[in-house]
């Protein structure tokens, strides 16, 4: 038979085969011949027509594939634009180039805080009250313990300790005197002292001897001792360098010594040394100043004296 589209002698083409003169398919009745886009639809509606003609499943991979494409435009319009946001924000010295830095000289980038809310105007609860504890059991501080002997003795003092002189002469200032006050003044003591004449020797003695005394007690082995070196109105009043002190353990023999020590006045002029460990015989604690020292040279070594004055006994068991 004759074909429908070009009208040659050529068969007309079964369903699903072409015509063997214009290529016309035998399905394509009232479409436009191949190469004639004039004679039929407009060539524009080409492509829809074609996209109907696609079966189901051909249709859902195409929208896939359009879908795609226009994610992958997306992507890119994207990027481009963030490209040229940042070039724009280096231009015009921003974050990426300038305060970026700062936050970063700053530790890091600042915290974020959320608001928090407002006081309530309700009243608050009262607070609990605390069960009180019952007070602890306070026991009273135990008392200080004093020593349990302590007594002043010397010259002017009564009670307590004894005083005495041995030898002594008078004979102006080269001899023995009283100096009214510069010693220890209170606990039964008036602070006079007693300028005891020096022997001339260093280390011989002549007879001048201040003994002190305290009868303490038993229980005591040692004490310690608190000698005052008095001021006087003339330094050759208080001028031993040194003044030798012997402990005895008989306070009527002189020979009975067991210790000795040894003060410079000179130094140590309106204050006192303390002695510690003095030895304690029979109950009795006995110190005696003797007499030596040099009483001549130059400034106050001529006509020195050694100053007697008081000292305070005390005893711990």
């Amino acid at each position: 038979m004759a074909c429908e589209q070009c009208g040659g002698d050529g068969t007309r083409a079964l369903p699903g085969t072409n015509c063997r003169t214009c290529g016309a398919g035998g399905d394509t009745a009232g479409r436009e011949p191949a190469g004639h886009p004039g004679h039929g639809r407009p060539a524009g509606r080409a492509l829809p027509g074609r996209l109907l003609l696609l079966s189901r499943r051909n249709k859902l991979l195409l929208t896939g594939a359009v879908v795609v494409a226009v994610a992958a435009l997306t992507v890119s319009a994207a990027d481009l634009y963030g490209d040229t946001s940042q070039a724009s924000e280096a231009s015009r010295g921003g974050p990426a180039g300038g305060a970026g830095d700062d936050i970063g000289d700053l530790g890091g980038a600042p915290q974020r805080i959320a608001p928090a809310d407002p006081p309530s105007d309700a009243a608050s609860p009262p607070p609990r009250q605390a069960t009180p504890k019952p007070p602890a059991k306070v026991r009273p501080p135990q008392e200080a313990r004093g020593p349990a002997y302590s007594a002043w003795a010397g010259p002017g003092c009564t009670g307590g300790g004894l005083y005495s002189e041995e030898n002594r002469f008078s004979d102006g200032d080269d001899g023995w005197y009283t100096v009214s006050s510069g010693g220890h003044r209170g606990d039964g003591c008036d602070g006079r002292f007693t300028a005891v004449p020096m022997s001339g020797r260093s280390t011989k003695d002549s007879g001048g001897r201040a003994t002190w005394s305290w009868y303490v007690g038993s229980g005591y082995d040692t004490c310690s001792v608190a000698v005052v070196v008095p001021a006087g109105p003339r330094d050759q009043d208080v001028a031993g360098r040194p003044t030798t002190y012997n402990v005895l353990s008989d306070p009527d023999d002189p020979g009975s010594v067991v210790k000795v020590f040894e003060i410079d006045q000179t130094e140590l002029r309106g204050s006192g040394l303390v002695v510690e460990k003095v030895p304690v015989h029979d109950q009795r604690l006995t110190v005696q100043l003797v007499d030596r020292g040099v009483d001549r040279g130059e400034g106050e070594r001529t006509g020195a004296h050694h100053a007697a004055a008081q000292m305070r006994a005390e005893c711990r068991a």
